[in-house]
């Protein structure tokens, strides 16, 4: 009597394992994301991002932006003296996804920043025809590099193959003549794109 509970025991918790294993087959694994920022064209901006799952909460990415001049309200990096101004940036990333890849859910970022960033309102040396070094107050683009953290919840439907993440990223630049702390929000926004 003994064996048969313990064979009905465990035929019936094999076929609860055998019906989860068919039910997670059933839905394709998507691993690739593209998406863009909806409220950045308000901006006079745009964005794009493209994601790769590597394992069940852990995805990379690359992210480029352009920004428009309306951005710059949005963009915390002036001082008294001088205004900048991020023209365009990368930003490759890392992505944890608390529950997983396939599911709705919270996730965390952290990632990298090379921009180009436009100095105006500051003293710039120009070499004139005799090769005298003049300064005068006008502008500078230069590349920089910081890094930044964002937080956000993914909603995925159309059998997972559309995506819709509400998302706030920070991020401090780093410039190559002096240290500054300046945050901007960047990757910010809601975002809609598609799986395949």
């Amino acid at each position: 009597m003994m064996k048969k509970i313990h064979c009905i025991v465990l035929l019936f918790l094999g076929s609860i394992i055998f019906c989860f294993g068919q039910e997670e087959t059933n839905f394709p694994q998507y691993k690739n994301q593209i998406s863009t920022n909806l409220l950045l064209p308000f901006a006079g901006s745009f964005d794009l991002t493209y994601e790769r799952t590597i394992a069940n909460k852990w995805a990379v990415g690359l992210s480029g932006a352009i920004y428009g001049d309306d951005f710059g309200d949005f963009d915390t990096e002036s001082s008294g003296y001088y205004d900048r101004t991020t023209n365009f940036e990368i930003m490759p990333f890392v992505r944890f996804y608390l529950n997983s890849t396939k599911t709705n859910g919270h996730f965390f970022e952290v990632f990298g920043s090379i921009s180009q960033v436009e100095q105006t309102g500051g003293y710039v040396r120009n070499v004139n025809d005799q090769g005298y070094g003049v300064y005068v107050i006008g502008s500078e683009n230069y590349i920089v590099g910081g890094l930044g953290t964002g937080y956000g919840y993914r909603f995925l439907f159309m059998k997972n193959r559309l995506v819709v993440e509400g998302q706030l990223g920070i991020r401090t630049n780093f410039s190559t003549n002096f240290f500054f702390l300046n945050v901007a929000l960047v990757r910010t926004g809601i975002k809609i794109g598609y799986r395949f």
